[in-house]
């Protein structure tokens, strides 16, 4: 006696709760729109109710886990603060450029002058190329100079004042921005992402037991309205597995006994975000800058590694190293 086969959607929660958040979030988005387009809007009228409400229930659980997912990476503010950032050191190159030149071609009084206000900036050590941070407080502390005499007289006299005042501006600006941005992170609930990703596979195991038993009850002559449905749905699983979850975690080697893991596709930020046991001691600065301990990781030109840009294979170094051995050789990093 032949065995009727019916159509199911094939298992698929272990695979897809393993996977990294921006793949999980993924797959549920792809699943719920597939049930919206394929089940509830085909079938309309005849679209069971109880197939109806699950539907209901998936949009909220994966709107919620897309709410966590966004919170958790970058913020809007990261952008706004790069651009101020921008802005704020414009003025100041063009304010050191001033003085320099003046230092070479200004008047006896500006050639004077000159050599004084540049040496203040190179005391409190500003550099556009350092941390959002670290310049902010180097800056404040050299407007904190400019403005006081002596080197209130010597900024007069290179004609400087107002850009000494549209600095302390813009500096104030980028420090506003990061105080809002870190009250922004502050107010983040470390682990809403993975409480968002476990109420959705729960709706979604649900969803699809209930998809299944129609399939079974609704079947006439080896046919079910769902057959459609479910063959779309397991072909994106195929899909998912082959081409979106990845097939393991992979490792850089940072330095010795400092390794740092990662998912394919992923950014630095998502890779910490992740809380991968391996992954202990590694976080992201409000500049968006990957630290090991509070030891900013360097890329191999010596740049700070930007957390928003995807994991990739090549030379890093981390700041303390960097700084007390800079002859000593970089290890090469390749994926394990």
């Amino acid at each position: 006696m032949a065995t009727t086969r019916f159509h199911q959607i094939n298992a698929f929660i272990n695979k897809a709760s393993h996977a990294p958040h921006a793949a999980h979030l993924s797959w549920m988005q792809r699943f719920q729109e597939r049930l919206q387009t394929l089940i509830v809007t085909e079938l309309g009228e005849d679209c069971p109710a109880m197939i109806t409400s699950q539907n209901t229930a998936l949009v909220a659980a994966v709107q919620a886990e897309d709410e966590a997912y966004r919170t958790i990476t970058r913020s809007p503010l990261t952008e706004q603060i790069a651009e101020a950032d921008q802005v704020r050191d414009n003025t100041y190159i063009g304010l050191r450029t001033m003085v320099e030149a003046l230092g070479r071609v200004g008047t006896a009084a500006q050639k004077e002058a000159a050599p004084r206000v540049l040496q203040a900036a190179r005391d409190y050590q500003v550099s556009v190329t350092e941390s959002y941070e670290l310049e902010s407080t180097h800056i404040m502390q050299l407007i904190q100079q400019l403005e006081v005499q002596p080197l209130s007289d010597d900024c007069a006299t290179l004609g400087i004042t107002p850009l000494v005042g549209q600095l302390k501006t813009e500096n104030q600006q980028v420090q506003t921005l990061i105080a809002r941005r870190n009250e922004q992170q502050a107010g983040i609930d470390a682990q809403a992402m993975q409480r968002a990703r476990v109420a959705a596979d729960l709706v979604y195991v649900e969803t699809v037991m209930v998809i299944n038993a129609f399939a079974v009850v609704e079947q006439q002559q080896g046919v079910s309205p769902y057959d459609h449905a479910i063959d779309v749905v397991n072909q994106d699983q195929e899909y998912y597995v082959q081409q979106v979850f990845p097939r393991g975690v992979k490792k850089l080697k940072i330095a010795a006994n400092v390794y740092f893991s990662y998912y394919q596709g992923e950014t630095w930020r998502e890779a910490v975000d992740e809380r991968l046991q391996s992954n202990e001691g590694w976080t992201v600065s409000a500049d968006d800058e990957v630290l090991f301990q509070q030891r900013r990781l360097l890329d191999k030109q010596g740049e700070p590694v930007d957390a928003a840009t995807k994991v990739e294979a090549g030379q890093y170094s981390l700041e303390a190293e960097a700084q007390t051995a800079p002859d000593s050789d970089v290890t090469p990093v390749t994926p394990e």
